[in-house]
């Protein structure tokens, strides 16, 4: 996979409410901001169609070694993401139950061909090529689950924030993150999701998801590698861009809330971390050090 490495340059970031169309962010320059969690600099691979992809470089083996990779995705721009899940069928109404096939970042990239791939949900079952998930789901206006947790266990006692994403023919996505209670029932997610009648069904909502939030310690003490999505908005307030980080070494949450902080995030998400996190594009690829496949993934559309 060609990998074209590019200067970096810096952008300045609007630390208020979500940034109304404005030129693409950029990958900070080295010496332009103080590193962040043992990342001495960013360097620029791509930067086009509404998409930054950003290497952060630490050098504390004395080598520059890849730590992280933030993909910027400006929604002014013309990007959008999407998530894609395999749920097993017949699949009719939305349950706890609802299984999914599980593939890896790459092969999810290599059959959907969109610009990057990374892991998304939680889920409950890391051996078998199946798994049930943990908290719910929405691709394509449906709910296909409603993840584990809503029949209790440790899950349901975390504090949650929910991805609510409108369809790829928005010229404009709709993307917002907001807040959550950590229970739920059926009917709390088929309302915040805007489905119909019809349980977790004709949901306005096209794509979406629940993840933990940014300081919530699920998998208990100790640095893990992240995967974590943030916007430059508020809970509940459309954003303009979307912060996507994959690392490679670990981080304390605090340390990859930092990262997300560093470059304008105002709210972020936890994503399914530690062997789960991968994310590949034409100029970037982490895979899962142990090769564990996921139950779906979150995408990037890059503009026109």
């Amino acid at each position: 996979m060609a990998l074209a490495l590019a200067a970096g340059l810096f952008a300045g970031v609007n630390l208020g409410a979500a940034q109304p169309a404005s030129a693409l962010q950029q990958c900070p320059i080295p010496g332009q901001q103080p590193p962040v969690a043992g990342i001495e600099y960013w360097i620029e691979q791509y930067y086009d169609r509404g998409v930054t992809v950003c290497w952060g470089m630490d050098t504390a083996s004395g080598l520059p070694e890849l730590a992280a990779v933030m993909q910027i995705v400006d929604l002014a721009d013309g990007a959008r993401v999407l998530l894609r899940a395999d749920p097993e069928c017949p699949c009719g109404i939305g349950s706890a139950d609802q299984t999914f096939r599980k593939h890896t970042a790459e092969e999810w990239w290599n059959t959907w061909g969109y610009f990057s791939a990374t892991n998304a949900s939680f889920f409950t079952d890391a051996t078998n090529p199946t798994t049930k998930l943990s908290l719910p789901e929405v691709t394509s206006g449906k709910i296909h689950s409603y993840g584990t947790a809503l029949n209790g266990g440790p899950d349901a006692t975390f504090p949650k924030v929910s991805l609510r994403i409108g369809g790829l023919d928005q010229a404009f996505q709709s993307v917002r993150l907001t807040n959550v209670p950590a229970a739920y029932t059926t009917a709390n997610i088929d309302s915040h999701f805007g489905c119909g009648n019809t349980s977790g069904t004709n949901c306005s909502t096209i794509f979406g998801l629940v993840g933990f939030a940014p300081d919530a310690n699920v998998t208990g003490p100790g640095p893990k590698r992240r995967t974590m999505l943030g916007t430059n908005a508020g809970s509940g307030v459309q954003a303009s861009r979307v912060y996507i980080l994959a690392t490679v070494q670990s981080y304390e949450l605090s340390e990859a809330r930092a990262i997300m902080d560093y470059f304008g995030s105002q709210m972020e998400m936890q994503l399914d971390g530690g062997g789960s996190t991968q994310s590949i594009s034409n100029y970037h690829q982490i895979d899962s050090y142990i090769f564990r496949p996921v139950p779906n993934a979150l995408f990037v559309s890059s503009g026109p």
